[in-house]
């Protein structure tokens, strides 16, 4: 686990949730409900984060994945390939703020919850 994943996703991809909730991928709209389905990510412990169009033929999916309590973000091509894969620990964003969670560290809507009103708030 290292900051430097962290600032690589956010240089790269920008503040979480400053993407799209749709892209045009294979000439055709998906949500972020449809493109995590197209990874099989259908796990309760996966929660959808933002879409990016990326230049060349590129697209980015960022979400949480809480197995591992990780924000992670896949990049592929125009046929679904996995090109690239960036994880960060919700620690790196969260900070102490993440051991005082206790329990709810398992439950991955909620650590979802609790980093998006802590981004919302400025206190990162």
């Amino acid at each position: 686990m290292s900051v430097r994943d962290k600032e690589l996703i956010e240089k790269r991809f920008g503040p979480l949730w400053s993407g799209r909730n749709e892209i045009v991928w294979a000439g055709q709209t998906r949500t972020l409900f449809e493109v995590k389905r197209s990874f099989d990510l259908t796990g309760a412990d996966i929660v959808a984060i933002d879409l990016h169009e990326l230049p060349e033929g590129r697209f980015a999916f960022r979400f949480y994945d809480g197995d591992d309590r990780r924000v992670a973000v896949f990049v592929f091509d125009a046929e679904g390939r996995i090109i690239e894969e960036h994880r960060a620990h919700i620690a790196e964003w969260l900070g102490d703020l993440y051991h005082d969670t206790g329990g709810l560290a398992f439950d991955p809507e909620a650590m979802v919850h609790i980093l998006r009103k802590f981004q919302a708030e400025g206190t990162q």
